[in-house]
C-alpha cells in the first residue's frame, strides 16, 4: 500500500534537556506506554495549548525518519519532555529524540538481529517486546521472526532482566500494578516489572486475538474473540473474579468502568462485578477502537464514522464523520483524546479513472459536538495499523512505520 514520500527532519535544533528532566511543557504528562495508562483509555488529562481552538491550527512541527535501511519504527512513548521510540529490522534499536524539537539524542539500546515493538517506560524502566530476525531470506516473505523476547532496560541502556516468549499471537502487553500483563495464545501471564519474575498465569479457554489486556480497580481484564468473552482475574494472584458475554474483544476502561467493542456494539461493564451498566448496538457500524475521558466514551467506526456516548447511561451525544466520500474510509489505529479535542489517524481509499489513490491523515474533533476540527496529512509510504499515536500537553505524536511525526499549534 503506497502513498507519498516521508517528510524530512527539519534542520538542527536547540541542544534537549537531559534525560529524565522535567519541561514545564510535559510535567505530569508523560505518555508512558499504549493507551497512556494501564486502562489504555487514550486520555491526556494533563493539557496546556492543545484545546479546540489550538487544534484548528495544528502543524507539523518535525519529522524524525528512521536512522537505517529496511528500517520499521515499532513503538514511542514520551517521558518528561524525552520521546522514546523503538524501531527493527535487521538490527533494533531504542532511540531518544527531544520530544520539543526532534533533536535525536542517539541510541540507548543497539541489538543486531532484533526487531523491536511496543514500547513502555514506566517507573524508570524501558520494557520492549521484539522478535529475532532470522539471518538468511526465506523466498517470497524476506526475513521472518525467529524467537521472541519481552526485555526491560534502564533509561540509559542497561539491560535488567529478558524474557524469551512462547511464539504465539498476542495483542501485546500493558503495565500497571507494578506489574507487566501479557496475552499469548490462550494464556494470561503478569510478570514483575522490577526483575521479571513470573507471578502468576490463567487460561483465558480462548484466543484474544490482537487485543491486549487492560488494568484498572485491582483487576486485569481481558477479552477473548470467541463468545466474545469479558473475563476479570485479581492483579495480586491472578484468581478469576468474573466472566461476562462481551460485545467485542477491544477494551479500554477508566473511573470504574471498562467499554468493550466489537461486532455486537459498544457495551459498557463495571469493573468490580462485571455488571452490565449499558450497551449500543447501532450508533456505530463495525466499531473497532475507543477513548474515554470521565464524561464521554469516543468511539471510531470501520465505515468512516466517530460517535460519543456518556459515560453514566451510554447516550449517544453526537455522532460525526471523518469520511471523504471515497470508497473506504477507516481507522486502524487507537484515537485519543485531551483538551476537549478527540484525535484519530484516518485511512482512505479510492480508484478514480482506473488509478487508485491514498490519503493518510489526523483528524481532531471537538469533543463536546463532534464537529472537525481540523484534518492534516501526514505523508508517508506504507503502514500496517496499530502504530502508535500520542498525546502529551502540548504535541500529538504518530510512529509511522518511516517516520515520527511531531505536531503543535500554530500560536502566532
Amino acid at each position: 500500500m503506497l502513498l507519498a514520500d516521508t517528510v524530512p527532519q527539519t534542520a538542527p535544533q536547540p541542544a534537549p534537556s537531559p534525560v529524565g528532566s522535567v519541561r514545564a511543557a510535559t510535567a505530569d504528562a508523560s505518555w508512558r506506554q499504549d493507551g497512556g495508562d494501564p486502562g489504555r483509555s487514550g486520555h491526556q488529562p494533563v493539557t496546556r495549548d492543545l484545546d479546540a481552538a489550538a487544534a484548528t491550527r495544528l502543524e507539523q512541527r518535525w519529522a524524525a525518519p528512521a536512522t537505517r535501511a529496511d528500517e520499521q519504527i515499532g513503538g514511542a512513548v514520551v517521558v518528561d519532555g524525552t520521546l522514546f521510540r523503538s524501531s527493527g529490522g535487521r538490527t533494533g534499536q531504542i532511540r531518544r529524540y527531544d520530544a520539543v524539537t526532534g533533536r535525536d539524542l542517539g541510541a540507548i539500546v543497539d541489538v543486531p538481529g532484533r526487531r523491536f515493538g511496543q514500547l513502555a517506560v514506566v517507573d524508570g524502566t524501558v520494557v520492549v517486546e521484539s522478535a529475532d530476525i532470522v539471518p538468511f531470506d526465506v523466498p517470497g516473505h524476506g526475513a521472518v521472526p525467529a524467537g521472541r523476547h519481552l526485555s526491560a532496560y534502564t533509561s540509559s541502556g542497561e539491560t535488567r532482566w529478558e524474557l524469551v516468549l512462547a511464539d504465539a499471537v498476542s495483542g501485546g502487553f500493558t503495565i500497571g500494578d507494578g506489574l507487566v500483563v501479557r496475552s499469548a495464545g490462550a494464556t494470561l501471564s503478569a510478570h514483575r516489572l522490577t526483575d521479571g519474575a513470573q507471578v502468576w498465569t490463567a487460561p483465558l479457554g480462548g484466543e484474544p486475538g490482537y487485543h491486549p489486556p487492560v488494568l484498572a480497580g485491582g483487576l486485569v481484564l481481558q477479552a477473548t474473540e470467541d463468545g466474545p468473552a469479558l473475563l476479570a482475574f485479581d492483579a495480586a494472584t491472578g484468581a478469576p473474579a468474573w466472566q461476562r458475554k462481551a460485545s467485542g474483544a477491544e477494551l479500554a476502561a477508566r473511573s470504574g468502568t471498562v467499554y468493550t467493542l466489537g461486532p455486537a456494539g459498544v457495551c459498557a461493564y463495571a469493573v468490580t462485578d462485571g455488571a452490565q451498566r449499558w450497551c449500543d448496538t447501532t450508533t456505530v457500524e463495525r466499531p473497532s477502537r475507543a477513548t474515554v475521558s470521565d464524561e464521554a466514551l469516543f468511539v471510531v467506526g470501520g465505515t468512516g464514522d466517530l460517535a460519543a456516548f456518556g459515560v453514566a447511561d451510554g447516550a449517544v451525544r453526537w455522532r460525526s464523520g471523518y469520511g471523504l466520500g471515497w470508497e473506504t474510509s477507516t481507522s486502524y489505529w487507537s484515537p485519543v483524546n485531551g483538551g476537549g479535542v478527540v484525535y484519530l489517524m484516518a485511512y482512505h481509499f479510492d480508484v478514480r479513472d482506473g488509478d487508485p489513490r491514498h490519503r493518510t491523515e489526523l483528524v481532531a474533533a471537538d469533543a463536546r459536538t463532534g464537529a472537525l476540527v481540523t484534518r492534516l496529512d501526514l505523508d508517508f509510504s506504507a503502514l500496517h495499523g496499530a502504530e502508535p499515536l500520542l498525546l502529551s500537553a502540548d504535541h500529538v505524536y504518530f510512529a509511522a512505520l518511516e517516520a515520527l511525526f511531531a505536531l503543535a499549534p500554530d500560536l502566532r
